[in-house]
This record gives C-alpha cells, structure tokens and sequence, in this order.
C-alpha cells in the first residue's frame, strides 16, 4: 500500500468513528426532530461507502481510480440526461457517454507526451471541443433542425460541465507536486474539504442560519452558513497540510479560499437546473442526499480549481 494511504486508513477509520459518537449524541438531544435524526445518519453512511470506494480504488491503483471516477461520471451524466429529457435521443446520449468515457480514458492513458505526468494532458483538454462537434454531427447526419439547438446544448453541457469538469477528478492522480510521488494526497485533501465544507455550512446552516443566500435557488443555504462552512474549510485545509505538503502557508490559505467559493458555485450551479426543471434532487439514489449529482456537485467546480492550481504553480 501506498505510504500516505497506509497513513490516511486509520486517520479516516477514527474520523468516522469520532462522528458516530457525536451524531449517537445529537441523536439523544434531537430524539424528537426523527426525521432531521434520520437524515443525518444516512448522510453519514453515505460518506462511509463512498469513502470505502474512494480509498478502496487508490489502494488498487491509478486504473482502478479512473474505473471508479468513470463510473460515478456515467452515473451523473445518466441522471442528468434523464432529468433534462435528453435520454429520449439516443444518438445524442450514445455521443455524451462515448466521450466521457473517453476523457477517462485520457486521464488513464500513458502516453509518452510532452507533459510531466502521466496521461494524455494535451487531448484530455481539447476532448469537449471534439464532444461539440460531433454533437453537431448529429443533426447534420440526420438532415434535421427542427428542436436541435437545445439537444446540442443540453449534450455539451453533459460532456464538458459533468463528464470533463468530474474527469479532473480522475487525472488529480497523475499529479506530482512537490515530494509527492503521486496526486493521491490531491485526491483525499479535496474529497475531505469538500466534505466538510458540506458539513459545515449544513450544520452552521441548521443551527444559526437566519439570512437566505439565494432563496430562489437554494432556500436551506444561509449566509451564516456559508460563514461556518469557510471557517471549517480553513481549520480542515490547515489540519490535513500533511497531505499536501508541497502547499506554502499562502498557497493553502488561497486554495483553501478557491475551494470554498467553488463548491458553493458548484453546488448552486446545479440548483439552478433544478429550478429550472422542477425538480428537487437529480435522483434518489443515495439515502440522504438525493441522487449522485446531489452529492458530487461539490467536486464539479472545485477538482478543476484545484488541478489547474497545483498543476500550474507545483506541475
């Protein structure tokens, strides 16, 4: 096993064993709010599986992390085609999953370029634009007009803002800033301050929340809760600086910063859609938190926030 992970296992294992303890005590103080109970303990383990299959797929390796992110990728664009009603086309969601998989595919590939990692960095960044046109293709293979504007759009949304922007995540392994041999203390920083900005702005939300921060997209967010959540992405940011080691006092505070405004953006990007839809989560699929868009949406802004930084001031 990778040193970091060996590390990392133990670390995740108290950290989950420490909110079981808390949450059996807010179960007790809150025994009669059940369904605020409820949800809580389905979001913890949610987060349980999701950190198995996280650290499970590091532990066996860069081919088996892009597998892992791949499918979780599928599984959005699988909601989202669905949500939107693009599934009803099959050529255009057969050209949606065909790219995804294959900016996956790039995250993977070892391909001897120019660029210092591995994968194939240069056509993992021009892939959307080949998505564009073959979408495209579509209409003009078929010899049709008529309602295609919004089948393109809605598949190039699909490919770059679900299938590219997640496909970050896959490649953040590739990466080696600094010491690192490997982006593997990239992949676990993100995933935990991501998290727990997640938990820090429902929390502080639920406990103190009193000013809407935009009530037409997102009437549970606040104000104080976006407050609490910058003050646990900082204290988290600066207790997990051993995973990224190579990060100097400023860089982490910026980043800590970027990660913050971008899984806020993230999260309410998607809201908007939702709206728009009238929907309230992408699926169900996930108990207490909706579907897996719900919970990736976090990750969607702030993987390529934090893979251009690193990639830029540390590659």
């Amino acid at each position: 096993m990778d040193p970091l992970l060996a590390r990392v296992v133990p670390v995740l294992a108290g950290l989950f064993g420490v909110l079981a303890l808390v949450l059996g005590v807010v179960s007790l103080a809150l025994r009669r709010r059940k369904e605020l109970v409820k949800e809580l303990w389905q979001r913890w383990a949610s987060w349980g599986v999701l950190a198995t299959l996280i650290v499970g797929a590091l532990v066996l390796g860069r081919a088996w992390w892009t597998a892992l992110v791949c499918l979780l990728s599928l599984l959005c664009v699988r909601e989202f085609v669905r949500a939107t009603g693009l599934w009803l086309d099959r050529a255009f969601v057969g050209v949606v999953y065909i790219f995804v998989v294959l900016i996956h595919v790039t995250a993977w590939w070892p391909y001897d370029d120019a660029s210092p990692e591995p994968g194939w960095y240069g056509l993992f960044m021009v892939l959307p634009a080949y998505g564009t046109l073959c979408l495209l293709l579509v209409p003009i293979v078929r010899g049709e007009y008529r309602h295609m504007l919004q089948r393109i759009a809605l598949g190039m949304l699909a490919i770059d803002y679900v299938g590219w922007f997640l496909g970050h995540f896959a490649y953040l392994v590739n990466l080696s800033p600094g010491p690192a041999t490997n982006g593997y203390g990239l992949v676990l920083f993100l995933v935990l301050v991501t998290a727990l900005n997640d938990v820090g702005a429902y929390v502080t939300g639920k406990l103190l929340g009193r000013h809407k921060l935009r009530p037409e997209l997102s009437p549970g967010k606040t104000w104080e809760g976006w407050c609490g959540s910058l003050v646990f992405v900082l204290v988290t940011s600066f207790a997990l600086r051993w995973l990224v080691p190579c990060y100097t006092t400023g860089h982490l505070v910026v980043v800590a910063l970027l990660l913050n405004v971008a899984s806020t953006a993230g999260d309410l990007g998607l809201s908007v859609i939702k709206r728009d839809l009238g929907i309230k989560d992408w699926s169900h699929a996930l108990p207490g938190h909706g579907g897996f868009l719900d919970r990736l949406n976090s990750l969607i802004f702030a993987t390529p926030v934090l893979f251009h930084y690193t990639r830029y001031f540390f590659g």
